[in-house]
């Protein structure tokens, strides 16, 4: 019982948390350059998600894993075409290519 009671606690907090922001930013007059600022905090949050797996997959850090080459193939593909899905459909054969060769 106090499991559940934990779990509903820490949605409630984390949906008041974020709520309150979503709903004072339309009606609270936000400086510009914080505003410029806030555009960063999604591919941070990305990035920090996703490069310690694409550099240390497993934990262990390895600069010759298959990963970073396909991510680098995927990214200049997302560069190249703007579009994520472009990243996803030829980064992703690279992954499997690179995986079958090594």
């Amino acid at each position: 019982m106090t499991m559940w009671l934990v779990v509903i606690a820490a949605g409630i907090a984390t949906f008041t948390i974020r709520f309150v922001f979503i709903a004072l930013f339309g009606k609270i007059e936000v400086p510009p350059a914080l505003e410029r600022g806030l555009r960063y905090i999604a591919p941070a949050v990305l990035a920090a998600l996703t490069v310690p797996t694409l550099v240390a997959p497993g934990g262990q850090f390895d600069p010759w894993n298959v990963f970073v080459p396909a991510a680098i193939i995927g990214g200049i593909a997302a560069w190249a075409t703007k579009s994520i899905g472009a990243a996803i459909v030829i980064g992703l054969p690279a992954v499997w290519l690179l995986q079958w060769l090594v």
